[in-house]
């Protein structure tokens, strides 16, 4: 099957009509409904159903166009896989946050010491928000992920679990405190990471294990914004207890929450991966003795 015509039908499905899909795609209509129609007569059915006012996806074309994006993923994920390889040699290219750097070198560094003939694994920080799409578009073989992340088409296995702290701002009434609940924070203002859903809004504002009234502060893309914007007294901010050395903390009070859900470290892999050296290196990743003294 050629893959580019897999992807013709996709964006045929998702448009509606020949002639938008057409557009997009930068060809002509006519091309596109030969490559279409050239796909139904190799799977032995039609796909659309052509009429004046679009083309509507059919049974089977349904079928397929739940399946096909999984298909032409690990396709676009493997060519990209071959052409890291040839760039950078042979290699287990291992990325994570720069918060969990220390994890990843000490892995890193052990794995290679511990299998010395074989492939060996490079360590790479990745930018959070796109860690998980790298991942599975094949810029990276293993990952450090925290909880909560986009898992479609992931496998993963935990690492360590983290408690997460209260930040405040130092004018707080609760910033003197030894420990406070969540419930006590009900109805602050927390800071709203920009393109996240809402499993990771529920986690960043500590609603995820129960429901708490809370409103929207900033919007805020990197760590500083984050602490500046409760440095300023726009909003609180729940965050990993590891996270605390990377982060700008002048003004901050850190306070002990309890009623939080704790900050997961996973590793994970594209679900679809057969390598035998990323199944050594997830078994290496989650004995107890590598991360020691991590």
């Amino acid at each position: 099957m050629d893959l580019k015509h897999l992807r013709y039908f996709l964006a045929g499905a998702t448009e509606g009509t020949f002639t938008a899909a057409a557009q997009r795609l930068g060809m002509t209509q006519p091309a596109l409904s030969r490559a279409i129609r050239a796909l139904e007569d190799e799977v032995g059915t039609a796909l659309f159903v052509r009429g004046r006012h679009g083309a509507e996806l059919t049974a089977a074309g349904r079928v397929l166009a739940e399946d096909a994006p999984g298909v032409d993923e690990y396709a676009r994920a493997a060519l990209a896989r071959v052409a890291r390889l040839g760039r950078e040699g042979p290699q287990l290219r291992v990325t994570a946050r720069a918060c969990d750097v220390d994890v990843l070198q000490g892995l890193v560094e052990s794995y290679n010491v511990r299998y010395r003939n074989g492939l060996p694994a490079r360590a790479a920080v990745a930018n959070w928000p796109t860690q998980a799409d790298e991942l599975r578009a094949g810029a990276a073989d293993v990952s450090l992920l925290r909880t909560p992340f986009d898992d479609r088409g992931l496998d993963s296995d935990p690492v360590r679990s983290d408690e997460r702290v209260a930040l405040l701002p130092q004018s707080h009434p609760l910033a003197g405190r030894e420990l406070i609940d969540r419930a006590e924070l009900a109805g602050e203002a927390f800071p709203q990471w920009a393109d996240v859903g809402p499993a990771e809004t529920a986690y960043w504002t500590g609603t995820d294990l129960a429901h708490h009234d809370w409103r929207a502060g900033p919007i805020v893309r990197d760590a500083a914004q984050y602490t500046s914007a409760i440095r300023l007294g726009q909003a609180v901010g729940f965050v990993p207890i590891t996270l605390l050395p990377e982060l700008p903390l002048t003004g901050v009070s850190v306070v002990p929450v309890t009623g939080l859900s704790a900050s997961e470290l996973r590793i994970a892999w594209p679900s679809t991966t057969t390598s035998p050296d990323v199944a050594r290196f997830v078994r290496h990743a989650t004995e107890p003795a590598p991360l020691t003294g991590a």
